[in-house]
């Protein structure tokens, strides 16, 4: 009984072993993080094991390996002996009941450390990755600094085998995939909602981006004129209500700057009303600047809009709070403009406005997995970056699983595709 309750006893102390490497290297260190900061011992403990495990992964591995070489001697020692003897008692040949009695005790003995002293504690570590490491963080630091003259000599040797194999390993990095990954997984689990899914993926899709592939182009752009009357003024901006407005010269060239809605409301009615003296001066930004970018400058210097202009100054198009708001949650369509994408009778096909975001687009079809970074913001653009030339209405381009037919063109501008999803187009 004495002896049966040693290998036990060491089963379950492999088991302990097994479940501590397991919790301390899953436990997330931004939860231990976050409970140390806040004075929790235990969860500081765990972080400085976890953010430093060569230590600690050689004490676990000393201590399975002598348990696993002591049950491995104690239990052919002890127990074979003794079931040899039952196997003569119930009727087996001497001659065969030592190797026979070897053999079960091996069989049975390595499938309780299996079971016992291995895949049950992990699976529970898996399971309760903090709450394990801040219990078993304590002790494992003190069996740590009891084996450290030995685990010391195995560090050495390790490292000098390392360094004579010239290895080296890669650099432990979180990439942005790997965060992409993290959201997928919450999302699978529950944990995240599919709309913080869709705006944290948005996100880091958006920070890859161009100013350019978010911008209002000039032609959508309502804009006035330096000289314009105040009953056109009114006009324009009774026709679309915006917080700020280009200003443009007579030949709708040069821009003479941006005036805000609220300026135009105070001002309009007034007898000496003139538009260059509620003019301000614009921000300009290059069509190259990163969304992100776009961003701080919208903060940092308390404007609604930025300006964008290519390399040759002229402007683009505009940038504002609502182009990025539409980047992060996808496009608001308004009753004016219709949805981007529009499901035809026949259920097979869908009429598509060229304007409509790539990102979108796919995400629309549930193909996302498609989504490359790109100079061309809209499906418009992605034709013409595959077709390196401008279509004509009827002409089908083939992309990936889709077949585009142009169906309606406004001179040289793409307006309206049918699409049709299809496995044979490449």
């Amino acid at each position: 009984m004495k002896e049966l309750l040693i290998i036990v006893g060491l089963i379950l102390l492999n088991g302990l072993f097994s479940m501590s490497e397991t919790a301390l290297i899953s436990a997330r260190k931004s939860r231990l993080s976050q409970e140390s900061k806040r004075g929790n011992r235990a969860a500081r403990t765990a972080l400085e094991i976890a953010n430093d495990p060569d230590c600690f992964l050689s004490t676990i591995q000393i201590g399975i390996t002598l348990i696993g070489i002591l049950t491995g001697l104690y239990s052919g020692a002890t127990f074979a002996n003794t079931f040899a003897d039952i196997l003569v008692k119930w009727g087996v040949a001497p001659a065969y009941s030592d190797e026979i009695a070897q053999v079960t005790i091996v069989i049975v003995v390595t499938y309780l450390s299996i079971v016992v002293g291995e895949l049950v504690p992990k699976r529970i570590a898996l399971n309760s990755a903090d709450t394990v490491a801040k219990i078993v963080a304590r002790p494992m630091k003190l069996l740590s600094k009891i084996t450290m003259p030995i685990v010391w000599l195995l560090s050495v040797s390790t490292n000098l085998i390392v360094r004579l194999l010239n290895l080296r390993g890669d650099e432990n990095k979180t990439t942005e995939g790997d965060v992409k990954q993290i959201i997928e997984n919450g999302a699978a689990s529950g944990e995240v909602k599919e709309v913080e899914k869709d705006i944290m993926t948005r996100a880091l899709v958006l920070g890859d981006q161009r100013v350019a592939s978010i911008m209002t182009c000039r032609k959508d752009i309502v804009t006035l004129d330096i000289d314009m009357s105040i009953d056109d003024i009114k006009r324009s901006i009774a026709s679309e209500l915006h917080d700020t407005y280009p200003v443009l010269d007579d030949n709708h060239e040069e821009i003479k700057g941006t005036v805000s809605l609220k300026d135009l409301i105070l001002t309009l009615d007034s007898p000496d009303f003139e538009l260059n003296k509620v003019l301000s001066p614009g921000t300009f930004i290059p069509e190259s600047m990163n969304v992100y970018d776009a961003l701080e400058r919208l903060k940092n210097e308390h404007v609604h809009c930025l300006i964008v202009c290519d390399e040759f100054g002229t402007m683009q198009g505009v940038v504002t709070l609502n182009d990025i708001l539409d980047g992060l949650v996808g496009c608001c369509d308004t009753p004016a403009s219709g949805p981007y994408i529009l499901p035809m009778d026949d259920g097979k096909s869908y009429l598509v406005d060229a304007r409509c975001p790539v990102y979108d687009f796919l995400n629309y079809f549930d193909r996302g997995d498609l989504y490359q970074p790109a100079n061309y913001a809209s499906i418009g653009g992605l034709i013409l970056e595959n077709t390196r030339k401008i279509p004509v209405e009827g002409e089908n381009i083939k992309w990936n699983d889709f077949l585009f037919k142009v169906v309606d063109m406004d001179k040289a501008h793409i307006d309206k595709l049918l699409v049709t999803i299809t496995k044979d187009a490449q």
